[in-house]
């Protein structure tokens, strides 16, 4: 059995490759093509396991992983991870994948669908707010879908932001990254918007209206009691796409709206309808919600495995 370690999967294909290959997860999700029973998730503390499987018709595949937010403090990690590829005819175990760099790389591909679909085709200045791991793919993966001009980026620790813009402009050196003095500072001056933290209170502010006009991606809250948005800006959403309904009992940014009523359930769309042209767009201010879901890991295995094989 073959193991594809963080190096491997990160040059396995570009980027394009990536995100074509969730495009094909969505729709084949959303047509029943594969199978993608819910996943489990367990909670000790701020610590998570989450156990994620996906039947397809060629391979199946397991992903187990791990969030530990406390991983910051050690300069280690919040998301680690095994992800296991099987031959669906024989069980066989074919390959398994550094769960981590998976993630990153097919949630960032993720975020990405949302900008090509919801975004509009002049955006150009980007702002994230949490630049880890998954901010940074985040980053390099939308300069992929828009010409992007200006980054800012926004974090609680200085020396993640000094990091990222190392890593960073060693990809993208046109690109202009600025360090956000704060929040409104990023979100008024950003035409997308990316958070990607594992806070339990909304990182972007709730007054002033930034966001008309704008597409918000949120990727951090996969937990009821963890918001990056605050309430304001779900009565200002005609529609609220979401890579999976499962996160309407997940996380904390769909959950809640609900509850309160600010949104209404005929108002969540899958952004597979949108890529398969069953939606229109209504509004200008775009939301995408992204929780996660076991077909981006099988679609991401599956590609790699190919690629290399």
């Amino acid at each position: 059995m073959i193991h594809y370690d963080s190096d491997t999967i990160g040059e396995a294909a570009p980027v394009s490759d990536w995100i074509a290959a969730m495009e094909e997860a969505f729709v084949d999700t959303a047509t029943g093509k594969i199978e993608v029973p819910q996943r489990m998730h367990l909670t000790r503390g701020e610590n998570s396991l989450l156990l994620m499987p996906c039947f397809g018709t060629k391979y199946f595949s397991t992903k187990l992983v791990s969030v530990h937010p406390g991983n910051l403090k050690n300069n280690k990690p919040v998301i680690t991870g095994t992800v296991i590829l099987n031959d669906i005819q024989t069980g066989e175990p074919l390959a398994t994948f550094d769960g981590g760099k998976l993630t990153a790389m097919r949630t960032a591909a993720v975020g990405s669908v949302g900008i090509k679909y919801l975004a509009p085709k002049e955006a150009d200045r980007l702002g994230i707010i949490g630049v880890g791991i998954q901010g940074f793919h985040q980053a390099l993966f939308v300069c992929q879908q828009r010409r992007i001009s200006q980054l800012r980026i926004l974090d609680r620790s200085t020396g993640v932001m000094e990091r990222f813009m190392e890593r960073f402009t060693a990809y993208y050196s046109d690109v202009e990254v600025i360090l956000a003095r704060n929040a409104i500072d990023l979100c008024k001056n950003s035409d997308m918007i990316i958070t990607a933290t594992g806070s339990r209170k909304p990182v972007v502010p709730a007054g002033g209206k930034w966001w008309e006009g704008k597409t918000l991606i949120g990727i951090g809250s996969y937990q009821p009691d963890m918001r990056e948005f605050p309430d304001l800006i779900f009565r200002d959403l005609a529609q609220v796409f979401v890579d999976t309904l499962h996160g309407l009992e997940e996380s904390g940014d769909l959950m809640v709206p609900l509850k309160k009523e600010l949104i209404k359930r005929d108002q969540v769309v899958p952004i597979s309808d949108v890529i398969m042209k069953k939606v229109t767009l209504n509004g200008d201010t775009r939301f995408f919600k992204s929780v996660g879901m076991a077909a981006f890991d099988l679609y991401g295995a599956r590609m790699v495995f190919e690629s290399l094989a």
